[in-house]
C-alpha cells in the first residue's frame, strides 16, 4: 500500500503540469506555429470551455478588423476563415488636405499706372498737338474710366474668388456672408455701366469731350453704396471675429499669396472699394478744373459735383450711425450713476480713438454728438467691450482747455515710459463747467496733429450747442 502511494503522487503531479501546459498552449495558440500545435484531450476541453465567450472574441476581432481601412485590402494570414469573394470599396475616398505651405515668393499681379498720354504713344499717336489744358483734362477723364475698370476688376476678385468660393467650401453661413459682403453683388453692374458710358465717348482720334452729362444720369445709382458703407461697420466686426477660426485663416492666406490678390487681403480689397467711391468729388472735380466754364459740359460737371457730395455725405451719415449703433452695444457700467441719456440719444459717432491720461493709463475715448465717454478695454465672453470711465460729459456741459506750454513732468510717467515723457504740444483738457458734476480728464494725444483733430472735433461740437437747444 505505502509503494502504491508513492507511484501515485507524482502522476498527479504530472497530469497537473500536463494541464498547465495545455492551459498555456490554448492561449498561445495565435503566435505558435503550427509544426508546435497538440491536440491532446486537456487542450481541446480547455478550448471548448466556454462556447460564448470564444465567439464573442472572435466577433470582437473581426469588427476590428473590419472597422479598418487595411484590413478589408489585405485580411490577416492568421484568420481561419477566408472569403474567396472580393471586398468593393467605394471609388470615391474622401480626399486628405494637405497643411498649407507658403509657395514660393513670385512677381505679383501689378496693375499698370497708365496715363492717357501713355494710351496715346503706345496707338501711335501724338499727344503733343494738344494744349496744356487739353491734355490735362483728358488725363483726368482717363483716370476715371481706368478707374472704373481696376473697380470692376476688384468686385470680381471679391465676388467670385473669395464670396462665392466661401460659399461653396461652407466656411461661413449665407447670414455671415451677407454681413461681411453686404450688397456686393449690386456695384458690379453700376461700375460697368459708367465703363461703357465713357468709352462709348471716346471718340477716334483717342480724346474724350463731353463726360458731363452722362456722370449726372449715372450718379444716382450709386445710392447703393449707403447701405454698403454702414454695413462695412458690422461687417469688419464679424470678420475680425471669423479670424479665429482656422479654416477661415488658411483659405484667406491662401489668397493673400496667389498672384490675382496682389498681396492684398479681403478686407483691404472690400474697404478699397468703399475708398475709390468717396474719391468721386475729387475725380469730377479735376475734370471740371480744365473744363470751358462756357462749354455745355462745365454745367453738368457742376450739378454732378453737388450731387456726388450729397450722395457721399448720405453715406457717412449711415456709416456713423452704424458705428454709434455697434460701439453703444459695446459699453458696459461699473455703476448705474454713469449711465446718461445722451447715450443712447445720440445718433452719431463723431471721433472715438485711444489717447492716455495724465497717469499714463490707454483710454478709449468716444465723442459722440451729445456726450463724451472714457472708457476701457475689456473683454467680456470673449468679446471686446468698453467698460466707462468716471463720469460721461455731455457736450452742453463741456470745457476744452488746450494746454500748450503744459510739460508732464517725468515722475508721474515713469513706470509707464521708460525712456521719455509725452511729446510736447500733444496734452489736452476735457471738465464739466461746474467742478461739482465731476472729475475733469487731462488726456495725451499721439502727437500734435492728433491733438488738433480732436480739438476740432470738439469745437464744432460746442459750436453747435446752441443750435440743438434751440431745436
Amino acid at each position: 500500500m505505502g509503494d502504491e502511494n508513492i507511484f501515485r503522487i507524482p502522476e498527479v503531479k504530472e497530469k497537473k503540469s500536463n494541464r498547465r501546459l495545455s492551459l498555456n498552449s490554448a492561449f498561445e495558440l495565435p503566435f505558435t506555429s503550427k509544426r508546435k500545435r497538440k491536440t491532446d484531450e486537456d487542450s481541446l476541453s480547455v478550448q471548448s470551455y466556454d462556447v460564448g465567450a470564444t465567439l464573442k472574441k472572435k466577433t470582437r476581432r473581426s469588427l476590428l478588423r473590419v472597422s479598418s481601412l487595411v484590413n478589408l485590402l489585405s485580411p490577416s494570414k492568421s484568420s481561419k476563415t477566408r472569403s474567396r469573394t472580393p471586398f468593393k470599396v467605394p471609388c470615391s475616398p474622401r480626399p486628405v488636405v494637405s497643411p498649407y505651405k507658403a509657395p514660393l515668393p513670385s512677381a505679383g499681379k501689378k496693375r499698370l499706372g497708365k496715363t492717357w498720354s501713355d494710351m496715346m504713344t503706345t496707338d501711335g499717336r501724338n499727344p503733343g498737338k494738344f494744349s496744356h489744358n487739353d491734355i490735362k483734362k483728358q488725363e483726368a477723364i482717363y483716370e476715371l474710366c481706368q478707374g472704373e475698370q481696376d473697380m470692376i476688376d476688384d468686385l470680381n476678385i471679391v465676388q467670385k474668388t473669395y464670396h462665392d468660393s466661401m460659399q461653396k467650401l461652407q466656411l461661413m453661413s449665407h447670414g455671415e456672408l451677407k454681413q461681411i459682403f453686404g450688397p456686393i453683388e449690386s456695384l458690379l453692374p453700376v461700375h460697368r455701366e459708367l465703363s461703357e458710358r465713357l468709352l462709348s465717348k471716346r471718340q477716334a482720334d483717342g480724346t474724350t469731350q463731353e463726360v458731363g452729362r452722362q456722370l449726372l444720369e449715372w450718379l444716382p445709382l450709386l445710392k447703393c453704396y449707403i447701405p454698403f458703407c454702414s454695413n462695412q461697420v458690422f461687417g469688419k466686426a464679424l470678420f475680425d471675429e471669423k479670424k479665429n477660426d482656422p479654416a477661415v485663416v488658411d483659405f484667406l492666406q491662401r489668397c493673400q499669396d496667389s498672384p490675382f490678390s496682389r498681396k492684398l487681403d479681403l478686407w483691404s480689397l472690400l474697404d478699397g472699394v468703399r475708398s475709390k467711391f468717396m474719391k468721386y468729388p475729387l475725380l469730377i472735380k479735376s475734370i471740371q478744373k480744365y473744363t470751358d466754364p462756357k462749354d455745355v459740359d462745365y454745367q453738368y460737371l457742376t450739378e454732378s459735383i453737388k450731387l456726388i457730395e450729397s450722395v457721399v455725405a448720405s453715406a457717412d451719415k449711415s456709416t456713423g450711425e452704424a458705428k454709434c449703433c455697434l460701439y453703444k452695444a459695446r459699453i458696459s457700467y461699473i455703476y448705474d450713476d454713469q449711465k446718461h441719456s445722451y447715450i443712447e440719444d445720440s445718433t452719431n459717432l463723431v471721433c472715438n480713438g485711444i489717447l492716455r491720461n495724465n497717469k499714463g493709463s490707454k483710454l478709449h475715448i468716444f465723442l459722440f454728438n451729445k456726450i463724451l465717454l472714457v472708457t476701457r478695454l475689456t473683454n467680456q465672453n470673449g468679446q471686446q467691450c468698453y467698460q466707462v470711465y468716471r463720469q460721461p460729459i455731455p457736450i452742453d456741459e463741456m470745457v476744452i482747455e488746450d494746454m500748450k506750454e503744459v510739460e508732464i513732468k517725468m515722475g508721474s510717467f515713469r513706470k509707464s515710459f521708460s525712456q521719455t515723457a509725452t511729446t510736447p504740444n500733444s496734452v489736452f483738457k476735457v471738465s464739466f463747467k461746474d467742478p461739482l458734476s465731476g472729475q475733469s480728464h487731462t488726456l495725451i494725444a499721439n502727437d500734435e496733429h492728433d491733438k488738433r483733430q480732436w480739438l476740432q472735433c470738439l469745437e464744432k461740437l460746442l459750436a453747435d450747442v446752441p443750435k440743438c437747444d434751440q431745436n
